[in-house]
Order: C-alpha cells, then sequence, then structure tokens
C-alpha cells in the first residue's frame, strides 16, 4: 500500500504556525525533525529530544517512535512543538540548607545599601471620629428638641426657674474665693476662669490652676462680663433661649478647658502640618480629626468653629434618632432634658452614661447610632467614587 500526503499544521514554541506536507509512512520523530529544522535552521541547540509534539485537539502526546497512520492524524490537524522541561535534580540537602535569610542577616549585609522610595505611614481619610465627639453633638440636638417640645406644655414654668437658676449658679461666683485665691499669687482673670471652669468649688480650681500655671493669658480666650450678661434680658419662660445660653456656657467651657488629642494630633503631624497649626485647628473643631484637617487645608470656614454643633437634620443618624419612640418619649420629660444638660458638662461622660437610672435611653441612643452610623460610610464612600 502507497504511502499517502497529509498537510499538517504545526505550531512553534514562539507561536510560529506553518502548514507542512508529510507522508503517512513518516514517524513522529521525522515530522518533529523536519519542523524543528523550518523553524530554527542549524541550530544545533534545538536537540529533536528536548521537544515533543502534541494534538491540539485530542491533548495528547504524540510518541516519537509511532507512525503517522498509527496515531490517527488526519488532513489539516494542528500540532503544537513545545519544549521538555528538564528533570529537577534534587540533591540530598539539609534543612537547614534549604533555609533562606535571617531578618537579622538581610539587615546586616543592607545596611549600607540607600533607600530608595522609604516607606511613610498615611493616615486613614476615614478616620474613626472620637465617638464622645459624636455623642455630645447627639446631645446637643436632644436638649434643644426638648426643649421646643416642652414650651407648649404644663410644665414649662418650672422648668424655665429652674434653668436660670442653673444659669445664675454658672456666674454668681463667691467674692471670697477670688479674693483667697489671688491672696496665692494667682491674677483675678486666671482666678475666674478656674473658679468657673470648676463651678466655684475652690479645691478644684487650685487644682486646674496648678496644671495651667504655665499657660499663657489668652485675651479671646475668656470674657467673664459677656458671661455675666447673659443671665440678663431673658424672656419669661422662652426656654429655647435660655437653653441656647446653657449650650454657649458648655460651648466656651469646652474651649477653655481644652486639651488635644494625641492621636489626632500626631496623624495631622505625619501630614506635614505644623504643631502650632494643629493645636489651633484641633482647639477650633473639638479634637474632630476629619473637620481639623479640613480647616488646616481650606479658607479657616467658620461653620468648622463650632465646637460640638448639634447633628445635620437631614443626615440619617439625626432621622433615625428622632423617629426612635423611646428617645421620643425622653424629650417631652423636663427631667430628662436636665440630665442631657448634665451629661454635656460631665468631664466623665464614659462612667456618666453607665449609671443605672440613665443606662437604659443611653444604651438606646447609642445602639440606634451604631446601627446608622455603617449607612452614613457607605454614602460617604459612593459619593467618592462617583466623583
Amino acid at each position: 500500500m502507497s504511502a499517502s500526503n497529509l498537510f499538517l499544521n504545526i505550531i512553534s514554541p514562539e507561536g510560529m504556525i506553518t502548514n507542512f506536507s508529510v507522508t503517512s509512512d513518516m514517524s513522529v520523530s521525522t515530522v518533529k525533525t523536519i519542523a524543528l529544522k523550518h523553524f530554527y535552521d542549524d541550530d544545533t541547540s534545538k536537540n529533536p529530544i528536548n521537544f515533543r509534539l502534541i494534538h491540539t485537539s485530542k491533548f495528547v502526546q504524540l510518541l516519537d517512535d509511532h507512525k503517522i497512520t498509527c496515531v490517527e492524524i488526519h488532513e489539516n490537524d494542528e500540532l503544537m512543538l513545545i519544549n521538555i522541561r528538564p528533570k529537577l535534580i534534587y540533591e540530598n540537602l539539609s534543612e537547614n540548607a534549604l533555609k533562606g535569610p535571617s531578618e537579622e542577616v538581610i539587615l546586616q549585609v543592607t545596611k549600607n545599601l540607600p533607600t530608595h522610595n522609604p516607606i511613610k505611614y498615611i493616615p486613614s481619610l476615614y478616620y474613626p471620629t472620637d465617638f464622645q465627639y459624636e455623642l455630645r453633638k447627639i446631645l446637643i440636638t436632644l436638649v434643644r428638641a426638648s426643649a421646643k417640645i416642652i414650651l407648649y406644655t404644663s410644665e414649662t414654668q418650672s422648668l424655665y426657674d429652674c434653668l436660670k437658676e442653673r444659669l445664675k449658679r454658672k456666674t454668681n461666683i463667691n467674692p471670697k474665693d477670688i479674693k483667697t485665691i489671688t491672696e496665692m499669687g494667682y491674677s483675678n482673670k486666671k482666678c475666674l476662669k478656674a473658679l468657673y471652669l470648676r463651678k466655684s468649688n475652690v479645691t478644684e480650681a487650685l487644682e486646674w490652676l496648678t496644671e495651667h500655671q504655665n499657660d499663657p493669658e489668652d485675651d479671646d480666650d475668656f470674657d467673664f462680663m459677656s458671661i455675666e450678661k447673659d443671665c440678663e434680658n431673658l424672656e419669661e419662660g422662652d426656654i429655647p433661649s435660655i437653653v441656647d445660653r446653657l449650650l454657649k456656657h458648655y460651648h466656651h467651657c469646652r474651649k477653655m478647658d481644652f486639651k488635644p488629642n494625641f492621636t489626632a494630633m500626631q496623624s495631622l503631624l505625619d501630614m506635614g502640618f505644623e504643631e502650632n497649626n494643629i493645636i489651633e485647628a484641633l482647639k477650633i473643631t473639638e479634637n474632630n480629626l476629619v473637620n481639623a484637617c479640613e480647616w488646616l487645608l481650606g479658607e479657616r470656614k467658620h461653620d468648622l468653629q463650632d465646637l460640638g454643633p448639634e447633628l445635620d437634620s437631614d443626615s440619617s443618624i439625626y432621622k433615625a434618632i428622632m423617629n426612635d419612640p423611646h428617645i421620643q418619649f425622653t424629650l417631652t420629660n423636663p427631667n430628662m432634658l436636665l440630665v442631657y444638660l448634665s451629661l454635656l458638662e460631665s468631664s466623665s461622660l464614659k462612667e456618666r452614661i453607665r449609671e443605672s437610672e440613665i443606662k437604659p435611653i443611653m444604651d438606646n441612643i447609642i445602639s440606634v447610632y451604631h446601627t446608622e452610623k455603617p449607612t452614613v460610610h457607605i454614602h460617604q464612600f459612593g459619593t467618592l467614587f462617583s466623583m
């Protein structure tokens, strides 16, 4: 039986494809030699024993000693010529010989190499907000909302009298206490400031003065005369107005008794801002890192200078809190308004919210806040990526 001619498409390892004419009585080894000769000419490094032919549609290797007729190759079939990977010879190495160099060895060998593009810590854009700052915003919101609601109840006058007395106590500093402290060598202004911040408690005022004895006297930091005037010209029964004045005092105290948050300050230092500017920005924004960074980068916006602002009425957190029936019920209770004010003025807010009398409602407020907060972050990222 005479041999017939076949046309085969053979692909080289580099991806070149050529049509070859072969006879059916040729061996696979002969076809492989012809293909190598065509692709690599007389390159002696391309030894046929280092290559194999693969049938691309059947995914099988063609054995060198088989003839074309025996391996069921048909007209225009496609074969691929590929390199045979050399077998790895594993030496009988010990476990220690297979280990890489230790960190100490690497540092020792590379210690004199110049540093290129050193890794620098970049603070996260979405720096976690101090929860106490957020909680104070919620309390301010609840105090103002409660004042507007109680204004139209039968308990308006009794609550007004209580709030007015509270406001007077903040400005009614005993002259004897002032004299006692000034005789110790402190200035009249610093004495008034200490007594005001420590609610006329002489012992606590002296402790505050000891801690802040090296602080400079800032003329814009404390204006006692303006505080005294807040007790004047009050319209009888105007609870929202007197609440606003109490919040103004809280606002003023927070600013005067300011201490920069170490973590926020370090993050801003790492961004390259100057320390004096950082302290000023953190003081203005009440240690809010995001607002402080915006203030340092921007045009010193006045809306960032509101220490402890209330919640944005368009925010989802505000709506979730105001729509909660348990929280709504507290807004009609004058005693709860006084509790919210007391919590705001507390220097140990974390401990106060754990007190048994107010823990249930505070736990509910905190639960609503943390349930809604992730939604706010999702919206922030959605806005960021849509820009």
